[in-house]
């Protein structure tokens, strides 16, 4: 197995992209890393990683751009992300979305993993790159943040939109017309040498909205890229298929309990309990996480009225409700709609 994991050739295309727009001859480059031009025909075929690596390497010499990989980014299409990228865009917030990616991101390549860690006022959103040797590295975790930015902007529709900070690992360039590239992409400031790599920013932000949020179409997209991670033979975790059971259960209206969901992946309650555990995950923690993303999808494009979602929703009242919101976002269900109106 490569330890680098592989990348889809969707994803290579906007390397390959920006490398034209750099009169870099592609032809050459892809010979000189073994990787045949036909090899390039199908989206969804996969390229080892050490080959990959070698491709980028070549492309950031042959381009003489010591930003190549920032600049990558700015080439980012929805089907750089395949099916991914289609589910991202029927999401309802940028949380959801980010939540999706994380879930998915495989289906694209396996270079890094998506981590979002949230705090009481801003939220991190890091990737850790698998790719430990330099160059490939830098300009790999530069394309990834700047590509998930530019494509949120698409998204939302603004294309103003920002982080606070955004964190790198590696040093920061030598020249302050560099310095000035990176502001200009990401439109803050951007800090270098720190001990991760991050988009940080209020955490506000991950309830932005989305411009085309479409609940069915995204419960279709989700079956389609599981089965597509288990034709590729990558196994999703019981919190993702727990995950996928409740979900396709509130596109019918009521939610099933643990002992249910348990028949249905052919599991005993206890087993399922103990497997969870073992992933670091929980049914209950799973079951918050789905009911507030449909609770702020319904206070976001409905009005219906509370009682009704927290009855969806399967909570004995909507004190109930209402509590679990709060103790989620810090806001009752009225203060976060009356929240985004105003906002708009």
């Amino acid at each position: 197995m490569d330890p680098l994991g592989f990348i889809s050739v969707a994803a290579l295309r906007q390397y390959l992209a920006s490398a034209r727009v750099r009169r870099v001859d592609v032809d050459q480059a892809l010979a000189a890393s073994g990787i045949g031009a036909g090899e390039l025909t199908d989206p969804e075929a996969r390229i080892r990683g050490a080959r990959f690596e070698r491709l980028l390497n070549e492309l950031v010499r042959r381009s003489d751009d010591p930003l190549f990989g920032l600049h990558t980014s700015e080439h980012v299409q929805p089907g750089s992300y395949n099916v991914m990228g289609y589910i991202a865009m029927s999401a309802g917030t940028v949380g959801e979305a980010l939540s999706k990616v994380s879930r998915y991101e495989k289906l694209v390549g396996d270079m890094g993993t998506t981590e979002t860690r949230l705090h009481d006022e801003h939220s991190e959103i890091l990737w850790h790159c698998r790719y430990p040797r330099q160059p490939a590295r830098r300009h790999l975790i530069e394309n990834v943040f700047g590509s998930w930015l530019h494509y949120t902007r698409w998204l939302t529709g603004d294309l103003k939109l920002a982080p606070g900070e955004v964190w790198f690992e590696h040093p920061g360039p030598r020249f302050l017309h560099q310095q000035r590239e990176y502001e200009r992409v990401f439109r803050c400031p951007v800090r270098f040498s720190r001990p991760y790599s991050a988009l940080i920013g209020p955490r506000r932000l991950l309830d932005y909205p989305l411009r085309q949020p479409d609940p069915t179409l995204l419960s279709t997209l989700e079956a389609h890229a599981a089965r597509q991670l288990g034709a590729l033979g990558i196994a999703t975790s019981l919190g993702q298929r727990v995950r996928q059971c409740l979900e396709e259960a509130l596109g019918g209206g009521r939610l099933p309990d643990r002992d249910q969901v348990a028949r249905a992946l052919r599991l005993n309650t206890r087993t399922l309990h103990r497997r969870l555990a073992a992933e670091g995950t929980g049914w209950q923690r799973i079951l918050d996480e789905v009911r507030l993303e449909r609770a702020k999808q319904r206070l976001r494009d409905s009005d219906c009225p509370q009682g009704e979602i927290a009855e969806d929703l399967g909570y004995a009242d909507i004190r109930c409700f209402q509590r679990s919101f709060k103790r989620h976002t810090g806001q009752t269900p009225g203060q976060w709609r009356r929240g985004l109106r105003d906002a708009g």
